[in-house]
């Protein structure tokens, strides 16, 4: 494994950014501290920032992982790994179980013969929803969970980190219990939960909101009452962590704003949502989910919509835009903005050894120029 000098780079660190700093990569690990090299790259002043971490990802590059081989998900890997992701959680949607359980095979296929590489491991994102807020899911293959079933997939897949759900349907309470008790993160999804709802799910071991804002119910009236929803709740509860998807069109950049202000970098994970259309230009029709069974999108002002223009349908958006986003949100904070594209989901996924440039960290690092170019991606220590 190669030895290499990362010199005159402003490195971001979590506690400031270092400017004209020099790193070293050794045995794929970070090190300050001067050692032999094989190689020496010139940052000629940009930034040096841990690699991106998205636990929310359909695909991209025009393939999607609910009908991708595992050549398949290799590459959409690679896609994103292009944009700076060195994390990836492959992430699954509503849809047949045969289906499903084929998607989960195959990412276990390229996990077995590519262990060192960016995928970490699976977010089931459905059944488990409410129809009231299935968004791009399709609502045919949306149910309650069955007796056992999170124990049994988890008992297949030991790679799933994540699952989301709505809590207040059929089985959702249950669901932060057992993945609790199996070392899942459970997160809230697809909800149509009411404040005192999310309270509760909360305390059962929900711990994260699934894309805040979207496929969620904010406050409305009963009875001329107004009455808080999941999205008030999520922004009050203050260890509750929350998914945003900064591409520029799932949220004003005035949410962006206040979510910020009000969570802080330490709670907010960014997203890409991304689908099989991530890649592809306006005008691009395609499908979110299998090609086969998935539902029909078309791709226009830069993100994917249902054809009927009723809901966005995931997203187009790579980690470098919602960087860029983000810096926009926050006035140019990169401490911050790195804060919330790698550590606080690496650290919400138990991924302890990295998201952050620190002595003895896995080498997963991007150098990005100050308009938001990607220079080079490192991937344990090895250039891309």
């Amino acid at each position: 494994m190669m030895s290499t000098l990362i010199k005159n780079a402003d490195i971001v660190t979590q506690g400031g950014v270092l400017t004209g700093a020099d790193l070293f990569i050794k045995d794929g690990r970070i090190t300050l501290s001067p050692c032999e090299v094989d190689e020496v790259i010139d940052a000629d002043g940009a930034w040096l920032l841990p690699g991106f971490v998205d636990i929310h990802c359909h695909g991209g590059g025009g393939l999607e992982l609910m009908d991708a081989d595992a050549c398949g998900v290799g590459a959409i890997a690679d896609f994103h790994l292009a944009h700076g992701t060195t994390s990836l959680v492959a992430t699954t949607l509503a849809a047949d179980d045969s289906e499903t359980l084929s998607a989960l095979d195959n990412i276990a296929r390229y996990m077995n013969e590519n262990p060192d590489s960016s995928v970490v491991g699976v977010h089931l994102e459905g059944p488990w929803f409410n129809p009231l807020q299935c968004g791009a899911q399709n609502t045919d293959y949306i149910r309650p969970p069955r007796d056992g079933e999170l124990e049994s997939l988890k008992a297949r897949y030991p790679f799933i980190l994540r699952v989301s759900a709505a809590p207040e349907c059929e089985g959702g309470m249950k669901i932060a219990n057992d993945a609790k008790r199996l070392g899942i993160v459970a997160a809230i999804g697809h909800t149509d939960a009411e404040f005192s709802e999310v309270e509760e799910a909360h305390e059962r071991g929900y711990s994260l909101m699934t894309h805040l804002y979207s496929g969620m119910k904010g406050v409305t009236r009963k009875n001329s009452f107004r009455i808080a929803g999941a999205v008030e709740a999520g922004l009050y509860l203050d260890d509750m962590y929350v998914e945003l998807i900064a591409d520029g069109c799932h949220l004003p950049v005035e949410l962006l704003r206040l979510v910020y202000k009000i969570k802080g970098p330490d709670r907010i994970c960014l997203i890409t949502d991304a689908i099989r259309a991530a890649g592809m230009p306006d005008g691009t029709r395609t499908k979110i989910g299998s090609m086969e069974r998935g539902l029909d999108v078309i791709v226009e002002d830069g993100v994917a919509k249902l054809p009927d223009r009723q809901s966005f349908a995931g997203s187009t958006a790579t980690a470098d835009r919602l960087f860029k986003n983000m810096m926009e949100a926050t006035g140019g904070n990169v401490v911050a903005v790195s804060k919330m594209a790698s550590s606080t989901p690496a650290y919400l996924m138990g991924l302890t050894d990295r998201g952050e440039i620190a002595e003895g960290k896995r080498a997963d690092l991007v150098l990005m120029d100050k308009n938001y170019n990607i220079k080079n991606v490192f991937l344990n220590g090895e250039k891309i």
